[in-house]
């Protein structure tokens, strides 16, 4: 019977043995924990570094830095300038502003952005928009006379040639008018020989060309 309650009663499973640790190993594996979470971050944030851009937001006439300036990114507000004026921007967007009070708006895309400075210029005694209208008048009295007539006719200082209908220019009238100057020119020369000898200047070398001939002639 004894056997019997023997044979059935299970014993417990033995307990495994776990040695207690020391001071000295629980400071040691706490400062691995503590340095691997460290490099951990160290990490993250490196790598967020890499992927933005630090900025420094000054004035454009004192180059102090403003504080509280408002920057958005794609129409996102990404934060305010510290009292040292830097702020982060994101990695990636297209568009950027930056907005503070006494100052204008300036708008960037990615690529204007600087890489290190960017500067605001005060709103004070500042015109947003402005229209100048001028009219430039020449007195064509008062140009210098050694200007060429060429160059007066391309400033459109004189009129430029007649032209006809398909663009070319009025031939006739141009060779009617060299045509009236020869003319003058040929009776001048005509009056002048006149005066000389009496004779006309072809006249004259024929009947010398002839007169040579006979004496060639003569003299065989």
């Amino acid at each position: 019977m004894v056997k019997d309650k023997l044979t059935s009663y299970k014993f417990p499973p033995p307990k495994a043995y776990i040695p207690a640790l020391s001071n000295q190993t629980k400071n040691t594996l706490f400062n691995k924990v503590r340095i691997f979470t460290l490099i951990i971050c160290l990490i993250c944030s490196f790598s967020s570094e890499v992927n933005a851009q630090k900025i420094l937001i000054c004035d454009a006439v004192t180059r102090f830095p403003i504080k509280d300036v408002e920057v958005k990114a794609d129409r996102i507000l990404v934060g305010r300038t510290s009292y040292l004026g830097e702020i982060i921007l994101p990695k990636t967007f297209n568009v950027v502003s930056f907005r503070s009070n006494g100052y204008l708006l300036e708008t960037l895309y990615r690529n204007e952005v600087p890489r290190d400075t960017m500067f605001l210029y005060p709103s004070e005694n500042t015109l947003n928009e402005v229209v100048v209208w001028g009219k430039y008048r020449v007195n064509v009295d008062q140009i210098s006379s050694n200007m060429p007539r060429r160059d007066l006719k391309d400033f459109g200082y004189i009129a430029p040639v007649k032209k006809l209908i398909n663009g070319s220019y009025d031939v006739a009238t141009m060779l009617d008018k060299r045509l009236r100057r020869d003319r003058k020119h040929v009776t001048k020369l005509r009056e002048i020989f006149e005066k000389l000898d009496g004779k006309d200047p072809i006249e004259r070398a024929y009947t010398k060309e002839v007169e040579e001939n006979n004496v060639r002639n003569v003299n065989r």
